[in-house]
């Protein structure tokens, strides 16, 4: 629970004497400093005000028998263009509160979730009078913190930027550049790199996105932003982080060639996304957690049953550099293919409206025959970009908008793909959720790509079945040093980027496109387990799928793309990951070796309930081209060891033993 204290060591016989005399003092003998510990007791984040009314958090994690600091003194504050919030003084503090619920996800990590907390509100004024809220929660796993303008005014407020900042010790980091502007970006695509020495400068001035990982003393510490809403722009960090203090920043002006404001404007009251602090000696507590969701608004969608998470044919990535895959005729394969393998979905991508004998009523009656549903692709502008593919502006305009969804809904189409935001800003954060909104009425599912980050739209909205915001299987068209660069980043992305939110890598990337792999094919038929998505589009075609061994088909037929529960079994950023995820009473484990070294992984199967299991691993065969295929009854005592080619991987299949 959170405390007023004077220090954070006195004992239970001053804290009572020190609150009877303070509920009788004036002013100037108000608490300075709070604590509030998490459920379990083992996680503390103190808040301190200085003398001259500075705001600043710590947070300890105990660790045996003693505390380690896990973020030393950060700034907090904000800057409103009417009224800075950089000197305080304390107002008032109401009672810490204990919350425990349940709630549901329908795609994700885990359906099934528990929300666990302690919160306390603060309220402070600063030398005008105007007051602003800070909201502390502790998780066992986590906190959470955001601020709040508690005043009312229908007026217009500025918000210019915060003084909120993450002071982290001495240690390894792993981190993305946040994209310059281009006319694609910012997109959250370029690399993952790592790990560096903590504060290092990002390469462009533009700073680092979150998510944001860090190894410190003995733990692992991620920052990303939750409950993002359209009173607020998305937020990333600083280029600079002296000393190790990286500091929150808004968009830049010049995104979307200088379209909107960079500043978010609201009326008061006016409530702050959550900035969240991940924690954990395992790796593993980090990426099982589901903070971003625990501390984002429940479902607006009351029946969110229509929401189906589910696996797609896709007819882009393979057909992009010749356009073979163009044609009605086709597509019409794909949606075949889909209904052979069972995938729920058919996506059809950029530039149909526009596709020599495209009709969408045939295709979608096409679809409708053969059981699959059918996806279709749109650009996100309106003036918002210049990316001339279509159909475009139909879902910037409300009443254009509008009247597609009813016209697509209608002829039976599931969902929607919509590209090319390219931007972090309020205007264009209140256009994801108008879309959003829109879409929910005529149960449509929503993929954002070119794309800002996941910040926890998909509980509150279920339909948002995946976002991109990810340098994906595109890479291998788009830029060339992908082939060097993608087994590490693809062995940090779990760790990182997918820890946060559904992330639509599109996997399974087998054929060579215009930039060659280095990756086996285990290690490629791994990523539709390492990484999580609510719908995974898979790349190639059906020749290449249909090619390989039975098992690895009937792997692809089986595989997944909603979970019931999820471990990190091993890894660590940039050399291995081997993920173990549950759907039903059958684990699934995707291992990846993300160096140039022939590796042996060992995949502990603690993990599983007692009982017999039958195991078939898919593991590299002699080449990066072939697979090796073997089973065997295993228990939770089982250790295995899996051979790896140099930037490999493999699968795994477990199965109760009936009894």
């Amino acid at each position: 629970m959170m405390q007023r204290l004077k220090s954070p060591h006195a004992g239970g016989i001053f804290l009572l004497v020190f609150l009877m005399l303070w509920s009788c003092a004036p002013r100037t003998t108000a608490p300075s400093l709070w604590q509030l510990t998490s459920p379990d007791g083992r996680l503390r984040v103190q808040v301190d005000l200085s003398p001259v009314g500075q705001l600043s958090y710590r947070l300890w994690k105990q660790r045996q028998d003693s505390e380690v600091e896990i973020l030393g003194r950060s700034p907090l504050g904000i800057l409103r263009a009417d009224q800075a919030f950089d000197s305080l003084h304390f107002v008032s503090g109401g009672d810490v509160t204990a919350h425990d619920a349940s709630y549901q996800l329908r795609h994700g990590k885990r359906l099934q979730n528990r929300n666990h907390y302690q919160e306390h509100t603060l309220r402070f004024e600063n030398t005008q009078g105007a007051q602003l809220e800070v909201v502390f929660r502790a998780y066992d796993d986590g906190i959470a913190f955001r601020y709040r303008f508690p005043e009312e005014d229908t007026a217009l407020y500025t918000v210019q930027r915060e003084l909120t900042g993450f002071k982290l010790p001495d240690g390894n980091a792993w981190m993305q550049p946040y994209d310059s502007s281009t006319a694609y970006a910012p997109a959250y695509e370029r690399n993952y790199e790592g790990p560096f020495a903590v504060g290092t400068p990002a390469p462009l001035d533009d700073g680092w996105c979150f998510p944001a990982l860090f190894e410190v003393n003995q733990h692992w510490v991620l920052l990303s932003e939750a409950n993002l809403k359209q009173n607020f722009f998305a937020s990333h960090l600083a280029q600079q982080a002296d000393s190790g203090l990286y500091t929150v920043v808004p968009p830049e002006s010049d995104e979307a060639f200088g379209y909107a404001n960079a500043q978010a404007q609201w009326q008061l009251p006016w409530e702050m996304p959550w900035r969240v602090v991940m924690v954990g000696e395992r790796l593993g507590d980090v990426v099982e957690s589901n903070l971003i969701s625990h501390v984002s608004d429940p479902s607006v969608v009351a029946d969110p049953s229509w929401v189906e998470p589910g696996r797609a044919s896709w007819a882009w990535w393979s057909g992009y550099l010749d356009h073979t895959n163009d044609t009605p005729e086709k597509l019409k394969r794909f949606i075949d293919f889909a209904q052979t393998m069972g995938w729920e979905y058919s996506l059809i991508d950029a530039g149909w409206d526009h596709r020599p004998g495209f009709d969408l009523a045939d295709m979608a009656a096409y679809a409708a025959a053969h059981h699959v549903n059918l996806l279709l692709w749109y650009n996100s502008g309106g003036p918002t970009n210049r990316v001339q593919a279509g159909p475009r502006d139909l879902m910037y305009y409300p009443e254009m908008r509008e009247k597609e969804f009813q016209r697509i809904a209608a002829l039976g189409v599931k969902g929607v793909k919509i590209d090319f935001f390219g931007s972090d800003k309020q205007a264009f954060v209140q256009l994801y959720l108008d879309i959003l909104r829109d879409a929910a009425r005529h149960h449509l599912l929503v993929n954002f790509h070119g794309s800002t980050l996941p910040r926890g739209w998909s509980r509150t909205y279920p339909h948002l079945i995946s976002m991109e915001s990810v340098k994906g299987s595109e890479g291998y068209i788009y830029h060339a040093d992908f082939e060097q660069k993608s087994p590490e980043h693809n062995t940090i992305l779990p760790f990182t980027r997918n820890v946060v939110g559904p992330m639509d890598y599109t996997p399974v990337a087998l054929s060579t496109q215009q930039v060659p792999h280095r990756t086996s094919y285990g290690f490629e038929l791994a990523l539709s387990v390492v990484f999580e998505s609510g719908i995974t589009h898979f790349a190639d075609r059906p020749d290449v799928y249909l090619a390989q061994p039975d098992a690895v088909v009937a792997f692809l037929k089986r595989v997944p793309a909603a979970w019931d529960d999820t471990r990190l079994v091993a890894g660590y950023p940039g050399a291995e990951a081997i993920m173990a995820r549950r759907k039903n009473d059958v684990w699934y484990v995707g291992g990846i070796n993300g160096e140039s070294t022939a590796k042996t992984l060992s995949v502990d199967l603690g993990f599983l309930d007692a009982g017999e299991y039958a195991l078939q691993l898919i593991a590299d065969g002699a080449t990066h081209q072939q697979f090796t295929v073997t089973k065997r009854r295993v228990t939770r005592q089982s250790v295995e060891e899996v051979a790896t080619l140099p930037v490999g991987g493999f699968v795994m299949t477990i199965t109760p033993v009936a009894q």
